[in-house]
């Protein structure tokens, strides 16, 4: 059976990257199962696999990842992937733990849509965490807030995330009880690719199941022993909307370590900061103890938060010693890559 792979936003990604390829031969990963893949391609839903080539000539955060585009070698039911197509954005956090790797979420996506319950899950501090890696991998953010049915006035949660954020919408939801679904149902759009990301038990599935209308993803109940959501979703996977529009549904994400590729984009979700920060005399100000910084002054007068002060710093630091890391870790690449290099070397002029 035959479908339009326009339906997965092929037709944008093409006006994104500009690519002009046969879409007989194009697929895109719905979901991925270590090294078996789903793709969604004008023959349906296939499995596949890659090829040789790829699987040693690709590093992990290369390989494809969920809302990839790829070409395929289409066999029955079957398919081998011999290309990964460029990405115009990649959302990624770093592995948990000591290390510097990356950890790819998913790529091609347009908009993020961030889950937070109003119940022990709402934090700012993650929030602000989680949209600096949205804003720098140059996705358009969405903020939801669930589960409005379990707190007397959702508005103050509300106000409290807009007087952060007030330039990235906002909405009051009950996923359960399908509560203001309507308002975010009307804010998607056709073609387009959404990811929602949020914790266990945040209520992505049942978030999804109330847009699709129907029992997509399988959800859990709110262990009441501790009130936190139970894991349902293991692993990233794709769906299309009734009105067209692409969503890809995560597994809950208890660390969200930063990977940016720019600093500098932390000052785009601190705006207060950013705002009060080009009133200093330093164009090169830190904001931690440098004279005549408008910042810190913004502090003692009370016109910045110090939570907020203090979460800034802590992801500006993070950030940075991640790119420190990164670039040791690459350094000792190449410096490894020339020892083996030689080492062949010297076994060729040993054998003749």
């Amino acid at each position: 059976m035959n479908s339009n792979i326009s339906q997965y936003g092929w037709s944008r990604y093409k006006e994104i990257v500009k690519q002009d390829l046969d879409s007989a031969n194009i697929a895109r990963i719905q979901s991925v199962n270590k090294t078996n893949y789903k793709l969604l391609t004008q023959h349906g839903l296939l499995n596949g696999e890659l090829t040789g080539q790829l699987i040693y000539t690709l590093s992990p955060h290369e390989l494809p990842q969920t809302g990839d585009w790829v070409e395929v070698i289409i066999y029955d039911d079957q398919c081998m992937i011999t290309k990964v197509l460029p990405r115009y954005s990649s959302l990624a956090r770093k592995q948990p733990g000591k290390t510097s790797a990356k950890q790819m979420i998913a790529t091609n996506i347009d908009h993020a849509i961030i889950l937070q319950g109003l119940d022990r899950d709402f934090n700012p501090r993650r929030l602000e965490r989680m949209i600096t890696a949205i804003v720098d991998a140059g996705i358009h953010p969405i903020i939801v807030l669930n589960k409005v049915d379990l707190v007397d006035d959702s508005e103050l949660y509300k106000q409290q995330v807009d007087s952060m954020h007030n330039n990235i919408e906002c909405f009051c939801i009950s996923a359960l009880n399908a509560t203001g679904i309507h308002a975010i149902f009307d804010m998607l759009k056709p073609e387009e690719t959404y990811i929602i990301i949020g914790s266990s038990g945040a209520g992505k599935s049942t978030l999804i199941n109330a847009l699709m209308g129907d029992q997509i993803q399988a959800t859990n109940t709110i262990s009441d022993a501790v009130g936190k959501g139970q894991h349902t979703t293991t692993s990233r996977s794709m769906f299309v909307l009734p009105n067209g529009s692409i969503v890809i549904d995560t597994a809950g994400v208890r660390e969200f370590g930063l990977t940016l590729t720019d600093t500098d984009n932390i000052n785009k979700v601190f705006s207060d900061i950013e705002t009060f920060g080009e009133q200093c005399r330093y164009e090169d100000c830190t904001h931690t103890n440098e004279p005549d910084c408008a910042v810190l002054q913004a502090i003692d007068n009370g016109d910045i938060a110090t939570e907020v002060y203090a979460s800034y710093l802590k992801l500006k630091t993070e950030s940075e010693h991640y790119q420190t890391s990164e670039i040791d870790r690459k350094r000792k690449g190449k410096n490894l890559a020339k020892v083996i290099k030689n080492m062949k070397r010297t076994n060729m002029k040993k054998r003749y």
